[in-house]
């Protein structure tokens, strides 16, 4: 069925109610961009021998080459069934999981979506993250099997085999929908408990905590994957063909008499039918009597298979005329057997009308969007629908009734930016006697001006992504493309003809962009293009970041190798179309400290003697420490600051790998009570905090005292002073001053003590030091992590508090501006310029004379304070066993059994680690989890691929940091490690070689020698 033009679509957009907006998604190379083809073909876009061949959607030419989607896009199809007549959005979205925020972008903008899986390989990785992506959005999901045809020709399965196999599959994806939807009753749960805590203590003691109340209760007919239930369809793109149960039902109803709804009960499932009492028994195995979907419906596909594959040509002419299809002499020659099955099978069960057909009767229309994702767009952070203002809660009526009323809010969510050629614009449409001239340059690209893709119900509303129509008006709960929003919306935005509109939740990405290069022009004029050219391809990319570094370099941040070369190829030729220079990959690792170890570097236990050597060791690195720093044994670094008015103990210690992982998770919430903290100095109101973040803070300080325990860590978690870097990273600054206590959970301690007071005004030059050394450690000037640096002693000498003390009389004349800011405090008045001691001498005159060196905390001895903090972590940081953090992949590996070895020898070789090896049952595929360094990842992808000849391919995730184990600075100390290592010891070190790499990109200094041992090189040749 041809999509008739323009004006048939706009009349189909006035119907919502027959509107389908959706999205295929899928692992890579499960079959999404294949399927889509044969759903293009059946609206006559392209033709039905060239679906599969095509791949339509794949529009870019390195899609094509590469034989993966790596961008969204977008197509409306027309279908009809019976009267009603529907309009279908589909977006094609990459498998890959470097280009998961693709995925993210079309799932936020549908309202159902088809996941796709292979019939061989069953539910891998990437099909549970798009499951758990499309469940985070509230959007009802259909399954389609794809890749059936394998199971004949590739594993030669049994109809029985294969029946099986698939309902492992099935049992596989419903176990994740169910985890999920548990997941879920148990966290409403949860919350539900504890915002109605009415039962008093007495009554906890008698009480049984029943992890199943809430799930009997809650509502799971709709959630699971049954092809009774009409959500399942059975294909195989590739073919042609593909269907549910319910066309086998209708056909079988009438030939053998029995109603169509119990044939929909029992086609699936472990039912035999009774030819002579023309009755559905349940299967008796010890008979071993064949289920009905086997014996009515694959052996019917085995026998086609069989026949074509074989060239039985009798078989062939008679299944076609019992079938009553008509198949061209072309195809009936042809010496291809799979053209013979598409020509047969694309006519007897067409897979458009299977998929189509669920599409339409089993996913929403915009009209049917629930009222609880109504509710999760509209609720950022922690807030709750019913906290928001009643102005953005009647929001939610006009978002159930997509009304066109002229009074009806317009609201507009803005998923992704799209850079179009101009002369894809309406605008600038060729005439049509210059269409066949503009082909010829169609490679030719003009300048890129970005559109963006609106909508809960977004993408272009044409043919293609690739080609614009204009439309006005456009229609409710449509793809559309606004123009013209380039200098206002960055990535995404939300557009409301109200100001009531919130904007709406971020989009969930399941990659992190860890990959970063430097980028530069190969000719230095051409920077500007460079700077616009990053600037479109960080607006066009959802996932892409763009920095400039302090040496000025600017750095190019995606989520993997793959995902690096399509961002440099848009560069070069779309977006700054220049010649570029890339430099390495820039790996990003974290310092931090550990115990100290109890076993030397050949695993002997340490002795007297190793104790020895170390001691001896420790003492010559601390003759590094210059003078003026005193070091005690326990690692306790004082320092007094140059104007000696200021003196400094400061310890630091690891923190438990829970805590750090806890402290990463909490990120967010952490940046929030920052801000939380900034608005308490600033006497700003803050009573407006909802409840519910509250309790996300203490539950949070409660996972903390969990795990900081033992005497230790005693009161450790109220002395938190600040996290670092940037205020809300994985270390933590505790202050264990007797002077001064400060807390990020309740503010500045006993601010009307003088005491206190004396230290508070340079409290904020103390946290900023630590900042500044979280931000880069010793070794190689990378961030810290996992490290807690404790501030034992702040002690400021009497010249120091002298001339503070006028600031504190001002205070406490003006009691109200004590909960203001450091900064603020520091400000001269002219109610009082008394000092304690009774001298009337005027504030400003003593701070002129220079008798009160620190009355100013923004003066030079604020600078200093800082610069001492920040050297004390670094000194108390050397004094302890350093280590280096590395970044690390999930590497998820699909191999047969004949390629493991190679599998594995390339993962060994490139510092890898297995964790698990599974086989899938009834297949000779093997899964490998392993864990791969970020810095060994480049080139992997291509040589595992080569090493298996294309029989295995991985997929990297990034996942955590990770400590490795040697020491960067480390050198033969016993007779023993002399013995194993040399006197040299010039074996290669992981982490020294780490360490030396960044540092000799960021210009540090490496101590290496080039050259040892030099001989002149002599020769033994005769003279002539």
């Amino acid at each position: 069925m041809v999509l008739n033009g323009v004006d048939k679509m706009i009349q189909l957009q006035k119907n919502t109610a027959n509107i389908r907006n959706i999205c295929v998604l899928a692992h890579v190379d499960h079959g999404k961009t294949t399927l889509a083809d044969c759903l293009i073909s059946s609206n006559g876009i392209i033709s039905t021998r060239l679906a599969g061949k095509l791949r339509y959607m794949d529009s870019r030419e390195d899609e094509q080459v590469r034989g993966i989607t790596m961008k969204s896009s977008a197509i409306s199809l027309h279908y009809a069934e019976g009267n009603e007549e529907y309009l279908i959005n589909l977006i094609d979205s990459p498998g890959h999981v470097d280009f998961s925020s693709e995925v993210s972008t079309a799932v936020r903008i549908c309202d159902g979506c088809i996941i796709v899986v292979d019939a061989v390989e069953g539910v891998c990785p990437q099909t549970q993250a798009v499951l758990r992506q499309a469940w985070l959005e509230n959007i009802r999901p259909v399954l389609v099997i794809n890749k059936i045809d394998r199971l004949i020709v590739e594993l030669k399965f049994s109809p029985q085999e294969a029946y099986s196999h698939l309902k492992n599959i099935l049992e596989q994806i419903n176990a994740l929908t169910g985890t999920l939807f548990t997941s879920k009753v148990l966290e409403e749960r949860a919350e539900r408990e504890t915002e109605s805590q009415v039962k008093t203590h007495s009554e906890q003691g008698d009480q049984v905590y029943d992890w199943s109340a809430g799930l009997e209760d809650a509502d799971d007919s709709q959630l699971y994957f049954s092809p009774e239930q009409g959500n399942v369809v059975f294909t195989s793109a590739i073919d042609g063909w593909g269907f549910g149960i319910e066309h086998f039902a209708r056909i079988y109803s009438q030939k053998i008499g029995i109603k169509k709804e119990v044939l929909l009960k029992t086609l699936w499932g472990d039912y035999y039918i009774n030819m002579k009492a023309k009755k559905i028994m349940k299967v008796d195995q010890a008979k071993g009597k064949k289920p009905l979907f086997v014996q009515l419906i694959l052996e019917n596909i085995w026998s086609l298979y069989d026949a074509v594959l074989k060239k039985d040509k009798e078989k062939i002419d008679k299944i076609v005329t019992s079938l009553g299809l008509k198949i061209g002499a072309r195809e009936a020659r042809h010496s291809d057997p799979k053209v013979q099955i598409n020509a047969i099978c694309s006519q007897w069960l067409p897979i458009s009308h299977a998929v189509l057909a669920m599409v339409c009767q089993k996913l929403p229309s915009p009209l049917d969007m629930t009222s609880e994702r109504v509710e999760k767009l509209l609720c950022t952070g922690s807030q709750t629908f019913e906290s928001l203002p009643l102005e953005t809660q009647a929001l939610k009526a006009a978002f159930m009734k997509c009304g066109s009323e002229d009074t009806a809010p317009v609201i507009i969510f803005v998923s992704k930016m799209f850079a179009v050629d101009a002369k894809a614009l309406p605008q600038n449409k060729p005439r049509e006697r210059e269409r066949e001239r503009e082909r010829e340059r169609e490679r030719e690209r003009e300048s890129l001006p970005l559109m963006c893709v609106l909508g809960l119900c977004c993408y272009f509303p044409s043919i293609s992504s690739d080609s614009v129509i204009c439309i006005d008006p456009m229609a409710l709960s449509l793809s559309a493309g606004i123009g013209g929003l380039q200098d206002f919306v960055l990535k995404s935005a939300t557009l409301c003809s109200l100001p009531s509109c919130p904007p709406f939740i971020p989009l969930n990405f399941e990659a992190t962009p860890i990959v970063r290069v430097a980028v530069e022009p190969k000719h230095p004029s051409e920077m500007p293009q460079l700077v616009k050219g990053m600037k479109l391809l960080n607006q066009a990319d959802p996932c892409v970041q763009i920095l400039i570094q302090e040496t000025g370099e600017h750095v190019l941040v995606t989520a993997g190798e793959v995902h690096l070369q399509r961002c440099l190829d848009d560069l070069r030729e779309r977006f700054a179309k220049i010649h570029i220079s890339v430099s390495e990959p820039i790996i990003p690792f974290r310092e931090t400290i550990t115990k100290p170890p109890k076993v030397d570097m050949v695993n002997e236990e340490i002795g007297r003697q190793q104790k020895v050597a170390v001691i001896h060791q420790t003492k010559e690195e601390q003759s590094k420490i210059p003078e003026g720093v005193h070091v005690d044994s326990d690692g306790l670094i004082t320092l007094t600051t140059p104007n000696k008015l200021a003196t400094l103990s400061v310890r630091a210690v690891p923190l438990p790998e829970e805590v750090t992982q806890i402290l990463e998770e909490n990120s967010d919430l952490i940046r929030s009570m920052e801000l939380l903290t900034s608005s308490l100095n600033e006497g700003r109101n803050t009573q407006a905090i909802h409840q519910k973040t509250q309790e996300k803070i203490w539950e949070f300080k409660g996972k903390l005292e969990q795990h900081l325990i033992g005497r230790k860590w005693r009161n450790t978690v109220d002395q938190i002073w600040s996290f670092g870097p940037r205020k809300c990273g994985p270390n933590i600054l505790v202050s264990r001053s007797e002077d001064f206590q400060n807390s990020v959970w309740s503010g500045p301690a006993g601010r009307e003590s003088k005491e206190a007071s004396r230290f508070r005004d340079f409290g904020n030059s103390i946290v900023s030091g630590f900042q500044l050394a979280t931000l880069s450690g010793p070794m190689c000037e990378e961030p810290l992590m996992g490290v807690c640096f404790v501030l034992e002693k702040w002690e400021l000498n009497k010249c120091a508090e002298q001339g503070t003390s006028d600031r504190h009389n001002q205070e406490q004349c003006d009691p109200a501006g004590e909960g203001q800011e450091e900064g603020k405090a520091c400000q001269s008045g002219d109610e009082n310029h008394e000092r304690q001691d009774g001298c009337s001498k005027p504030f400003e005159d003593t701070s002129a004379k220079g008798d009160s060196p620190v009355t100013d905390c923004y003066g030079p001895f604020s600078g200093q304070l800082i610069a001492t903090m920040k050297e004390a972590c670094r000194y108390a940081l050397q004094v302890k066993p350093q280590r280096l953090m590395a970044a690390m992949y999930t590497c998820d590996i699909m191999a047969t059994s004949d390629v493991l070895g190679r599998v594995y020898a390339v993962l060994s070789k490139r510092e890898g680690r297995v964790l698990q090896e599974e086989m899938k049952e009834g297949t000779d595929m093997f899964i490998i989890k392993a864990v791969l360094p970020v810095a060994e990842s480049f080139g992997f992808a291509d040589e595992i691929r080569k090493r298996t000849s294309g029989l295995a391919s991985p997929q990297l995730v990034f996942s955590h940091w990770e400590v490795i184990p040697s020491d960067p600075f480390w050198v033969p100390t016993t007779e023993e490690e002399y013995l194993h290592f040399g006197e040299k010891a010039d074996s290669e070190n992981q982490a020294r070689k780490y360490m030396n790499a960044v540092r000799k990109r960021k210009g540090l200094y490496v101590e290496e020698k080039i050259v040892e041992h030099a001989e002149k090189q002599r020769t033994l040749s005769k003279n002539k």
